[in-house]
């Protein structure tokens, strides 16, 4: 089977990770045979190997089907000053995400398994924030805040997609249009003191494809309870001393065997990981603003 190059995307950059591993879970629905590498020329584009098929059509597809609340959706209401608010976010009372976790396991014993491989992902029944709410405290990647509703995000960039969209985001690159993000994008951080001019005063700018790809990634980050803290899968440290760090390797793997790879420790990880297939590993540390928010920071990539 031929070798498809995503000139779009750039592993060494946390969204194009994201998005080439959430590529893999969908090629893996459709092909055993479906491997995904990374180019160990400096571009760090992905390659895909083992799948014949129209990728932008792939991607359009599960896009279309995802439409309606899915069966790892998460919704509760929130009290506020002007009323009751239903919000679709993962920082939801401990009560309310307790019960989710059960409806997706019921589902589980049912044999589907999406709920739980994303209720995995999203957060614990045991950790909570330092607000006066105790909220449950979510996954490390959960980026958004204030307004910025995380699931009520991803439906909006779900709905934007088109295959043209797609294609451009997949095999050429720099196809971020206005609308909303996930804040995976280091170059989407709004940072005033950052920046020439006032980030607020600008549109935000997404790449939809890549962002439905990265959340459809999601649940080969798995987070876990450690005592009353939570760690998510690839994420160090904590508070606002973290980071992100991921292996590229040029041999092309296939959907468990990267599950495996994300699971291993990389930072700090010594060059005999080339012998292993990997040439490089990322790291990405996670900058907190004081309204809340995330981004990921420009990544350092080890040979």
């Amino acid at each position: 089977m031929s070798r498809v190059i995503l000139k779009g995307l750039n592993g060494a950059n946390p969204l194009g990770f994201l998005a080439a591993i959430g590529l893999l879970r969908l090629l893996r629905q459709d092909s055993d045979l479906a491997r995904i590498g990374f180019l160990p020329d400096g571009s760090f584009h992905p390659f895909v190997e083992g799948f014949d098929g129209d990728l932008a059509a792939l991607v359009c597809r599960d896009a279309a089907l995802a439409e309606g609340k899915q069966s790892w959706f998460l919704e509760y209401e929130k009290q506020e000053k002007k009323g009751v608010k239903v919000v679709a976010d993962l920082k939801a009372p401990p009560e309310a995400f307790a019960t989710y976790l059960s409806n997706c396991v019921d589902r589980w014993l049912k044999g589907e398994r999406e709920a739980v491989a994303y209720a995995a992902a999203f957060g614990t029944s045991v950790a909570v924030d330092t607000t006066k709410m105790r909220n449950t405290k979510p996954t490390a990647l959960h980026f958004t805040a204030a307004n910025q509703q995380f699931l009520r995000t991803v439906e909006v960039i779900r709905s934007s997609i088109t295959s043209e969209w797609v294609a451009c985001s997949l095999f050429e690159g720099h196809a971020d249009r206005p609308g909303l993000n996930l804040r995976w994008d280091p170059a989407a951080e709004r940072n005033w003191a950052l920046r020439l001019n006032d980030p607020q005063k600008e549109d935000t700018r997404v790449d939809a494809p890549l962002e439905w790809l990265a959340f459809r990634g999601l649940p080969l980050f798995p987070s876990f309870p450690c005592g009353t803290r939570i760690i998510t899968t690839a994420v160090s440290g904590r508070g606002d001393d973290m980071e992100m760090a991921w292996p590229l390797w040029s041999v092309p793997v296939s959907l468990q065997t990267a599950r495996s790879a994300l699971q291993m420790t990389w930072t700090g990880a010594s060059r005999d990981r080339a012998i292993r297939g990997v040439f490089a590993v990322c790291t990405s540390t996670i900058r907190r603003t004081s309204q809340g928010f995330g981004n990921f920071g420009p990544a350092t990539v080890t040979t």
